[in-house]
């Protein structure tokens, strides 16, 4: 069945600018304001994402006056005037449409309601599917139409369809217009009959269905809601005549005008006119329609399918990386496209032995197949080619399936729910649906192969991504199936110490402000910090941590208050949240990302190992649960100041080198030239304050962020990075270059091309603009030392194969990787993980890695 999506533009344009008008406002560097359009199109896209339409309309309000107007006066007569810098956005709001292609339309003697409800009984032979936040709309839902009701701020969508609506109002959708008769419309000064709310007019209508059946059994509706009906009689029938929505006037377009093939390339134009960046390297392109018949079901895969690199996507029951359920795989390449069923591969031997054979394999998100594979019992080899890594490397904003679908035009149309059931529920859906599912995905990826080894040899990355990302991906599989060994008693002892604790500061919070009131809910705080006690507030009233921070020594609760956010935060995110993963191997495993950050560091979830903090040591001793297997000690190894050696490699900084080389310590030599004082001056405290200039210097921090982070003025914050850079001069030519590169190519790179685009590096605004200049300053350095880290993962990862060590990488976290070393091992361990870690890179500068252990991650540091 053909999609017809209609959009409601005036609602849409109004929920836009009222969910984003109360942030930071959104405008061009001329001043215009774009935060409705912007949002607007965000909206406009994800529909057209999700219903992958045939046609499509955008119906308008004129503006004029319509038939409701003429039959009651003050219809929409409440309406405030509306703000200049929404007023403005209408017009650009139809420049987009034009531009990317949309069909428009308005008309004087109709609201957009109306021409919606024109259109959509228009073509009863298709899918219907109406985009608006205004539930007038729902009166026109039917087998064949449903609408997508815009909820909450800009994202959230509710899909109404006749079940639906029995299930919100109990009634059916006609209904809709009875429903506005009884309790009115304020939104649109639709009176409905004084005194009847929405409760009252929903029992009328569920005892006698309309307006008119109301009225014919007006004898048995007794008290005072029969005096109301009685008094409002006119009024609801004029309400509910208001309230119909126009369905048979016919309209001056046809359906071919409404061809929806994907955005013109006009709307890169409209993109850049508006400075709307993020949006101006979407395609624009039309999803694919795969057929699934071109996808033949088998119960043994065509041996000329297993001769040469073949892609494949799997076909499981949720998108999870531990999944519960495989049902079976799509595989092929240019020519020709296979799908089997789970049951069936585990009896094809030919495909078995391709599987588990030399010959390269290709899929998105490898690390997801080789543990779906494992799972029945195939040991899966030479997967080469992961195309979601690649196109990550080339856009770092591809960081799931559905960015990297839409990005690429694969269609995904197809509800992921109906295709696999919701969780908890049977995943036995219905086996074609599957098929055509998966099908769709392997048939828009295979033709990308060629385009992305190419982007990626143009770039540069191509080693990058064969010699690094992709060897990985091994390494990350087997840490994941590895696990950590956690003692649930040391986070049992950790949650009743920090309950305890969160009691008592309550007790004195309580106490220091005279009343109890809900710690956790920002908006009660907000009210006890800046209205009861009268701190100092910020326009947005925030209570967040920075904010507490600068108001530490306003009033004594403020310091109790940090206290508080420390404790509960040690007991909810660590000692609580990480027990409920512990599975029942008595390990966390934990899920490593390579298609997150864009500097290239790897992030860890469920549960994130990468942010316990060290910060103290009540948040140390969280590391205490992590212990070693049986007959085990961890090992922890981490390179000493990786990002500040990484620096004088790639700025050629020769001081700094010479120190490094000699064994100098750099935060001592720092503090020697920003105070100006002989080694044997330098104090602990002047160390600190260099090691802060070090590695500010490294995150592109500014004078001012220098001089709250060591709390002195900002002329002195200038002296002491004058005088670093007088020290280090070739740190600053480095930066300058670093900086006048990304301005002109719009991106950075690492030492082994690894590239971050850096659009912010030319807004018009300073603000964005020093923030584009600083991310350019760091990525180089941090995305460097993330390259460093995976190259000596895989590095150790490989030698411990070779000797055929029975210890285990279990954990990366930044600079650190932590082993689960077997006792008898330990020695060669310690040998091979240093030799390996200190000859990952060759720098003009040693690299160091500090190695100790013990029986838990705690000891091991």
């Amino acid at each position: 069945m053909k999609q017809l999506l209609l959009i409601d533009g005036n609602s849409l344009l109004f929920r836009a600018y009222y969910a984003t008008v109360y942030g930071r406002m959104m405008r061009t560097s001329n001043g215009i304001a774009t935060n409705a359009v912007f949002a607007f199109i965000n909206m406009v896209n994800k529909a057209l994402d999700q219903i992958d339409p045939d046609y499509v309309l955008v119906a308008w309000d004129a503006g004029k006056q319509t038939f409701r107007h003429k039959e009651y006066a003050d219809y929409k007569g409440t309406r405030k005037e509306l703000d200049e810098d929404l007023i403005v956005q209408f017009p650009i709001a139809r420049e987009f449409l034009d531009a990317c292609g949309l069909y428009r339309y308005e008309c004087d003697a109709l609201e957009a309601d109306d021409i919606i409800g024109c259109s959509a009984k228009r073509y009863p032979d298709m899918q219907v599917h109406i985009l608006s936040s205004d539930r007038d709309l729902l009166q026109l839902v039917d087998a064949t139409t449903d609408v997508y009701l815009m909820k909450k701020g800009i994202s959230d969508m509710m899909i109404v369809d006749e079940a639906k609506m029995e299930e919100l109002y109990g009634l059916k959708p006609m209904q809709i217009i009875d429903l506005k008769g009884l309790m009115g419309d304020a939104s649109d000064n639709i009176p409905g009959i004084k005194g009847v709310g929405e409760k009252t007019a929903l029992k009328l209508l569920h005892a006698y269905e309309s307006v008119e059946g109301v009225y014919a059994h007006l004898d048995e509706i007794k008290g005072k809601i029969k005096e109301k009906l009685e008094d409002g009689k006119e009024s609801a029938f004029l309400s509910k005549h208001l309230a119909t929505i126009v369905t048979d006037q016919k309209l001056p377009f046809s359906l071919e005008e409404l061809r929806y093939e994907g955005y013109r390339e006009e709307v890169q134009d409209f993109y850049q006119k508006y400075e709307m960046r993020s949006f101006a390297h979407k395609s624009g392109k039309k999803l694919r329609k795969v057929e699934a018949v071109s996808c033949q079901v088998v119960q043994k895969i065509d041996t000329e399918l297993l001769q040469g690199r073949t892609s494949f996507f799997l076909d499981v029951d949720n998108e999870s990386l531990w999944l519960k359920q495989c049902f079976g795989m799509a595989i092929g390449n240019e020519e020709k496209m296979e799908y089997i069923a789970m049951e069936d591969l585990l009896r094809d031997e030919a495909a078995l032995a391709y599987l588990k054979g030399p010959l390269p394999k290709c899929t998105y998100d490898c690390k997801q197949a080789y543990h779906m594979f494992a799972r029945y019992g195939i040991a899966i080899e030479q997967l080469s080619f992961d195309y979601h890594i690649a196109a990550f490397l080339l856009d770092g904003t591809l960081i799931d399936y559905e960015r990297f679908a839409n990005h690429y035009g694969i269609r995904k149309a197809l509800n992921m729910e109906e295709i696999y059931g919701k969780e908890g529920k049977p995943k036995l859906a219905d086996e074609s649906l599957r098929v055509e599912y998966v099908s769709q995905q392997l048939a828009g990826m295979i033709p990308l192969y060629e385009d992305l080894v190419r982007q990626l040899k143009e770039t540069n990355m191509w080693k990058l991504f064969e010699e690094v990302e992709m060897p990985l991906v091994k390494v990350l599989y087997e840490m994941e199936r590895n696990g950590v060994a956690t003692d649930l008693q040391v986070l049992s002892e950790i949650e009743a110490r920090t309950a305890k604790k969160i009691e008592e500061i309550s007790a004195s919070i309580y106490a220091c402000v005279g009343h109890e009131f809900n710690l956790n809910s920002p908006k009660q705080l907000a009210i006890v910090l800046f209205d009861e006690l009268g701190l100092k507030a910020s326009k947005k009233r925030s209570t967040a941590i920075d904010v507490l921070e600068k108001l530490t020594h306003a009033h004594p609760v403020v310091p109790l208050l940090m206290e508080h956010r420390k404790y509960q935060k040690l007991y909810s995110t660590y000692a609580v949240a990480l027990a409920k993963h512990v599975q029942a191997d008595g390990k966390i495993h934990t899920i490593f990302h390579q298609t997150l950050t864009q500097t290239g560091r790897l992030s860890s979830s469920d549960p994130n190992l990468q942010n316990i903090s060290v910060r103290d040591e009540e948040s140390r001793e969280v590391r205490k649960a992590f212990v070693a297997s049986e007959g085990c000690v961890l090992l922890a190894a981490d390179y000493s100041q990786i990002e500040l050696r990484m620096l004088a490699h790639m700025a050629e900084e020769q001081e700094m080198i010479d120190a490094y080389n000699h064994g100098v310590d750099i935060h001592t030599k720092t503090a020697m030239q920003i105070f100006d004082v002989a080694q044997e001056e330098v104090t602990p405290q002047m160390r600190r304050s260099a090691k802060t200039v070090n590695f500010g210097i490294v995150y592109g921090q500014s004078e001012f962020g220098l001089a709250q982070q060591l709390n002195i003025t900002r002329a002195e914050a200038k002296t002491f990075m004058d005088r670093y850079f007088a020290s280090y001069p070739g740190i600053h030519a480095f930066m300058d270059r670093t900086i006048a590169f990304c301005e002109e190519n719009g991106y950075v790179e690492t030492l082994l091309h690894r590239r971050r685009i850096i659009q912010e590096i030319r807004e018009k605004n300073y603000m964005v603009r020093e923030f584009g200049k600083r991310a350019a300053m760091n990525a180089p350095i941090q995305g460097s030392a993330a390259d460093l880290i995976k190259i000596a993962m895989i590095d150790v990862f490989h030698e411990m194969k070779k000797r055929r060590l029975q210890s285990k990488m279990i954990l990366q976290v930044h600079d650190e990787l932590i082993f689960d070393v077997v006792k008898e091992e330990l020695e060669e361990m310690l040998e091979l993980v240093k030799e390996r870690m200190e000859h990952a890179m060759q720098l003009s500068v040693p690299l160091v890695a500090s190695i100790d252990y013990g029986s838990s991650w705690y000891e091991a540091k």
